[in-house]
């Protein structure tokens, strides 16, 4: 019983570093939770707008 209390332990406490790091982040630079909830709508749109720049590269 003590091992699975100390296994908890252990994971909420890797959670809770990894939310504080993500929030010093966000707080920081601004920029990955505009990562992680983008639309997939915006998400093809920049896959179209590089594959149309590197057509012109190519071109």
């Amino acid at each position: 019983m003590q091992m699975a209390i100390t296994f908890m332990a252990v994971v909420a406490g890797m959670v809770f570093s990894l939310a504080v790091a993500l929030l010093a982040e966000e707080l920081i630079f601004g920029q990955v939770f505009r990562l992680f909830f983008a639309s997939s709508k915006l998400a093809r749109q920049a896959v179209e707008a590089n594959s149309e720049n590197s057509a012109v590269r190519r071109g």
